[in-house]
């Protein structure tokens, strides 16, 4: 007989939001210094939106950061 699928609760979805709405932020500055030329900024926004998806991926294969 199959077992039904049980969800695990998953506590550090709050803290997966919070950094994907950083790296969203991260990446409207990219945008605009790429409108106004500037590649220094936006390669610092860019490394820091980075930075911000790979703690949320790392804390979402931990379950939670």
């Amino acid at each position: 007989m199959k077992q039904p699928k049980t969800y695990r609760n998953f506590e550090g979805a709050a803290d997966l939001a919070q950094h994907a709405a950083r790296a969203s932020n991260y990446l409207k500055e990219v945008c605009a210094a790429c409108a106004v030329g500037d590649r220094t900024a936006a390669q610092r926004a860019l490394r820091q939106a980075i930075s911000e998806l790979e703690t949320a991926r790392a804390g979402l294969r931990l379950g939670g950061t």
